[in-house]
C-alpha cells in the first residue's frame, strides 16, 4: 500500500465529503489502495472553496465551518482509497478535477494530472503519524474492510 499526504480540508473531503479526484502534477503508474494522510498544513484555498463548505454542510453533523483550523485531524491518516486510474487532465472529472492551478501563491501554471479515488474508507481514529511528499509507504496500520 501507498500514501498521499493531503492538506486540510482537501484530506477531510476525499474521506467524507465525496472528493473523488486529486489534482496534482506528477503522473504515477502505482494502482491500488491508498493511504490518505491528512498533512500539518491548511489550505485557505481548500476552506474558500464552494465545493467543501458544500459537502461540509450536506455532512451535517458539524457545528463549524470549513474555514475553521481546528475542525480537523492533522498529521495522520484518515482512511483507505482506492486509486483507479491517473491521467492528465483533459476537461474532465468536474466538478473536482482541476485544468490548472498556480501551486503555493507562484505564478507558473502546472499541468494538471487527476488521480481518480473510488470507495473511501475512513479510519475509526486517526493513525497519527509523519506524512512525506509525493507517493510514500505508510506504517502498518489496521485497514478498513
Amino acid at each position: 500500500m501507498k500514501a498521499l499526504t493531503v492538506q486540510q480540508p482537501w484530506a477531510w473531503a476525499i474521506m467524507h465529503g465525496g472528493k473523488t479526484i486529486e489534482n496534482r502534477t506528477q503522473n504515477w503508474n502505482y494502482r491500488g489502495p491508498l493511504a490518505i494522510h491528512a498533512g500539518n498544513r491548511f489550505s485557505k484555498r481548500g476552506a474558500d472553496s464552494d465545493l467543501v463548505h458544500n459537502a461540509w454542510h450536506s455532512h451535517g453533523s458539524y457545528k463549524y465551518t470549513p474555514g475553521d483550523r481546528d475542525a480537523f485531524v492533522y498529521g495522520a491518516i484518515l482512511g483507505v482509497v482506492d486509486l483507479v486510474d491517473v491521467h492528465p487532465e483533459a476537461g474532465c472529472c468536474k466538478p473536482w478535477g482541476e485544468s490548472s492551478y498556480v501551486e503555493h501563491g507562484g505564478r507558473e501554471r502546472k499541468q494538471i494530472v487527476h488521480l481518480v479515488l473510488e470507495n473511501p474508507r475512513p479510519l475509526a481514529e486517526p493513525y497519527p503519524c509523519s506524512g512525506a511528499l509525493g507517493l510514500w509507504t505508510p506504517p502498518k496500520f489496521e485497514v478498513p474492510a
